[in-house]
Protein backbone atom coordinates (compact mmCIF):
# COMPACT_ATOMS: atom_id res chain seq x y z
CA UNK A 1 0.00 0.00 0.00
CA UNK A 2 1.48 3.97 -0.91
CA UNK A 3 2.22 5.82 2.26
CA UNK A 4 0.37 9.12 2.48
CA UNK A 5 2.82 12.44 2.05
CA UNK A 6 -0.14 14.84 2.09
CA UNK A 7 1.43 15.91 5.04
CA UNK A 8 5.02 16.18 4.48
CA UNK A 9 7.41 19.40 3.41
CA UNK A 10 9.91 20.56 1.69
CA UNK A 11 12.33 21.52 4.21
CA UNK A 12 15.23 23.87 3.47
CA UNK A 13 17.47 21.63 4.04
CA UNK A 14 15.61 19.28 1.37
CA UNK A 15 16.05 21.88 -0.53
CA UNK A 16 19.53 22.43 -0.71
CA UNK A 17 19.99 18.86 -1.21
CA UNK A 18 17.90 18.91 -4.18
CA UNK A 19 19.84 21.95 -5.44
CA UNK A 20 23.07 20.36 -5.02
CA UNK A 21 22.08 17.05 -6.40
CA UNK A 22 20.56 19.22 -9.59
CA UNK A 23 23.24 20.76 -10.56
CA UNK A 24 25.13 17.44 -10.44
CA UNK A 25 22.84 16.09 -12.51
CA UNK A 26 23.13 18.50 -14.74
CA UNK A 27 26.65 18.26 -15.38
CA UNK A 28 26.42 14.72 -15.49
CA UNK A 29 23.90 14.18 -18.07
CA UNK A 30 24.24 17.01 -20.13
CA UNK A 31 20.69 18.60 -19.79
CA UNK A 32 19.99 21.63 -21.94
CA UNK A 33 19.05 24.82 -19.96
CA UNK A 34 15.75 24.83 -21.51
CA UNK A 35 15.43 21.44 -19.77
CA UNK A 36 16.14 22.37 -16.60
CA UNK A 37 12.89 22.97 -14.96
CA UNK A 38 11.25 19.78 -16.18
CA UNK A 39 14.29 18.03 -14.78
CA UNK A 40 14.33 19.93 -11.58
CA UNK A 41 10.64 18.78 -11.32
CA UNK A 42 10.94 14.98 -12.04
CA UNK A 43 14.30 15.06 -9.19
CA UNK A 44 12.00 17.01 -6.53
CA UNK A 45 9.17 14.41 -7.12
CA UNK A 46 11.46 11.23 -7.16
CA UNK A 47 13.35 12.67 -3.99
CA UNK A 48 10.48 13.81 -1.73
CA UNK A 49 8.46 11.30 -2.45
CA UNK A 50 5.63 14.43 -3.19
CA UNK A 51 3.17 14.35 -6.36
CA UNK A 52 3.21 18.11 -6.44
CA UNK A 53 6.30 20.64 -6.09
CA UNK A 54 5.70 23.84 -5.31
CA UNK A 55 6.66 26.37 -8.38
CA UNK A 56 8.86 28.82 -6.47
CA UNK A 57 11.00 25.30 -5.25
CA UNK A 58 11.55 24.95 -8.88
CA UNK A 59 12.63 28.17 -9.45
CA UNK A 60 14.89 28.35 -6.62
CA UNK A 61 16.24 25.03 -7.79
CA UNK A 62 17.68 26.37 -11.25
CA UNK A 63 18.61 29.82 -10.20
CA UNK A 64 22.07 30.11 -11.44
Amino acid sequence: MAEDHSGKGVTAFDCEILRSAFRKSVVENRITEREWRMHARVLARELTELDEIDPDIVEWIVRR
